[in-house]
């Protein structure tokens, strides 16, 4: 996807750069940004907490983090499922961690979630499907 956004961005008018870096660890300025982006990443980050940490670092205040992820499924019977699954899927789901908590953990950032909408990544297998999509503001 970063190959992609770098061709765009070259096309682009617009001054653009592309910064490759881990979330964990962004190489960019405190409270220098008005909206942050992250689909599905969250899911696939090593320290989710630590990455949450930086988005909000690099966020001004009253920035906004909007988001696609996949997440934990309300349903039992499908968190489960993911539960036992998960040592395979983050291997063959290129680290994706489709299990994960992530309302809580933005709540548990700093965030204050606004909208969420919970939906479904169609086409996926029925275990990845839950995600959610909304915003997040840094109060």
């Amino acid at each position: 996807m970063a190959r992609r956004l770098e061709e765009r961005a070259s096309e682009s008018p617009l001054a653009t750069r592309v910064v490759r870096a881990p979330a964990e660890q962004l190489p960019l300025p405190d409270d220098s940004f008005d909206y942050a982006v992250c689909t599905l990443v969250l899911c696939t980050v090593d320290d989710q907490p630590r990455a949450l940490a930086e988005l909000r670092r690099v966020l001004k205040p009253g920035g906004q983090l909007l988001f696609l992820e996949h997440v934990r499924s309300e349903d039992p019977k499908i968190a489960r499922r993911q539960d036992r699954i998960h040592p395979l899927w983050v291997r063959v789901g290129h680290g994706c961690h489709c299990n994960r908590q992530t309302l809580d953990a933005l709540g548990a950032a700093g965030f204050e979630v606004g909208n969420v909408v919970h939906d479904r990544l169609p086409k996926a297998p029925k275990f990845v499907r839950p995600m959610i999509v909304g915003a997040a503001t840094r109060p």
